[in-house]
């Protein structure tokens, strides 16, 4: 995922810097908004994007599926990677996550060029600000992304796949148990739930080590990751 990521940045960033060198350099009060609008079509960006990811998404979690039902010795093959739930879970998360990421790429965007439009600066300097803005999403953004969207189709997967098996009545939080482990995930570390139950739900604020709380205002968090980077992992509770 992580090069795929790193592709579709590159090609928005070719995209991006062909429409600086074809488009008059909008003048200081110029709208920022209606500018980037016109030039970019981040409608297409996302779904051209959602494409790219959409397999790969769906290959995660049938990977991860029948791992899942070897860790309760079952067979493998059983794993069923092409029922309703794990349709609509690729086609809609891949979805989501473009947009979500496209969306904070063109935020970025209209914010360093707004600011060097607004101080009168030539195409060549508006061009640094979109390499700027490139060149952190291809080295920081892409492999935090991957990092976040695989654990959470892992998370996913080992849910599902767990469903599947008739085995599992709950899942537990399992922290990579070091010195790394942030002050969050530290105290979820043992805790179980039951296997259709979430953690906690969109909007609920979380106490972690040291009276430190995060809002988990993104989405339902039934495993991991709690966070971005997040290196958790979830264990099946057999039923008794």
């Amino acid at each position: 995922m992580l090069e795929s990521l790193r592709r579709q940045f590159e090609v928005q960033r070719t995209i991006v810097l062909g429409k600086l060198d074809t488009t008059p350099t909008p003048t200081k009060g110029y709208t920022r908004k209606d500018w980037l609008s016109d030039v970019v079509d981040w409608g297409d960006l996302d779904k051209e994007m959602a494409r790219v990811l959409a397999p790969l998404l769906l290959g995660i979690v049938a990977e991860t599926g029948k791992c899942a039902f070897e860790q309760v010795n079952l067979d493998p093959s059983l794993f069923n990677t092409f029922n309703q739930a794990i349709q609509t879970y690729y086609q809609l998360r891949s979805s989501r996550i473009a947009k979500d990421v496209n969306d904070e790429t063109e935020k970025q965007l209209r914010a360093e060029l707004s600011q060097g439009i607004q101080a009168g600066e030539t195409s060549f300097e508006l061009r640094a600000r979109v390499e700027k803005v490139f060149g952190a999403a291809l080295i920081y953004r892409a492999d935090r992304i991957a990092r976040t969207e695989v654990t959470r189709a892992q998370s996913f997967a080992d849910i599902e796949g767990w469903t599947q098996s008739g085995v599992v009545e709950g899942k537990e939080w399992f922290t990579a148990q070091d010195e790394r482990v942030c002050k969050f995930c530290r105290p979820l570390n043992g805790k179980v739930v039951p296997l259709t139950k979430n953690f906690f739900s969109n909007g609920d604020v979380f106490e972690g080590d040291g009276g430190k709380t995060i809002n988990l205002d993104y989405d339902d968090v039934p495993g991991a990751p709690l966070h971005g980077n997040c290196r958790c992992v979830l264990l099946p509770v057999l039923v008794e």
